[in-house]
């Protein structure tokens, strides 16, 4: 039988081990409470309140752009294989560190690819396990983390949405996805500024085209590495 351990991967990364004390805690639901960024601890990184709204039951919209005060419905462009990612909708995440992925994408950015997900195990799901690469428009840029720009994530209600079902992940197993839809238009309740510093897992890059191939070819051989990578 296989275990657990049988289904991770080197590039399946787990977010930092962190401890949070009751005053962190105490701060952070008065943050909350009076929609205040100002007062959260500094000592505390940012992507730690965002997973605590998560577990209070919230969601987020990553985003590069300030000021937004009404989400509409999108078709986004998506090259997953499963068609729940291409439907119309808002979009949002159950967990902090992928909506932050997207709301630190530069503009240098020309693709994006990453992953947020559990994989089921015999208690359950297991830890969330993450992978972030980008592909620039300067093939100069080797350092993943110089593709890093501040950015926004917005606190949505979870009414409306619906999360995408458990799949079964073709020779790995079943995962479960942090990934949310809402069909209507959504008012966010908080928008939290972000900045590249605020991310503590490694970021890589890509070649857009040879990626774009390989998904051609083997839809489900995410993340395509390179030879020699793992």
């Amino acid at each position: 039988m296989n275990t657990y351990s049988d289904f991770m991967r080197p590039w399946m990364l787990e977010a930092p081990e962190s401890h949070l004390t009751d005053a962190h805690l105490a701060a952070f639901a008065s943050a909350w409470t009076a929609r205040d960024v100002d007062l959260l601890p500094e000592d505390v990184p940012r992507w730690l309140f965002l997973q605590w709204l998560t577990q209070q039951g919230f969601l987020l919209h990553g985003s590069r752009h300030p000021g937004i005060t009404c989400f509409e419905p999108r078709t986004p462009v998506d090259f997953s294989p499963d068609d729940f990612s291409k439907r119309t909708g808002v979009f949002a995440a159950s967990d902090g560190l992928w909506a932050m992925m997207y709301a630190l994408k530069s503009d240098r950015v020309r693709r994006i690819m990453n992953m947020a997900l559990q994989i089921a195990d015999a208690s359950g799901w297991a830890s969330m396990r993450y992978f972030l690469s980008f592909a620039s428009d300067d093939p100069t840029v080797k350092v993943g983390r110089d593709l890093l720009a501040p950015g926004f994530v917005y606190v949505l209600p979870r009414d409306g949405f619906v999360q995408m079902p458990p799949y079964l992940w073709p020779n790995l197993a079943e995962v479960l996805e942090p990934h949310w839809i809402n069909p209507a238009a959504v008012t966010p309740l908080l928008c939290l500024p972000v900045m590249p510093n605020d991310f503590p897992l490694p970021v890589r890059t890509h070649d857009a085209a040879r990626v774009a191939a390989l998904i051609a070819a083997d839809p489900w051989g995410f993340p395509w590495l390179a030879e020699g990578e793992q």
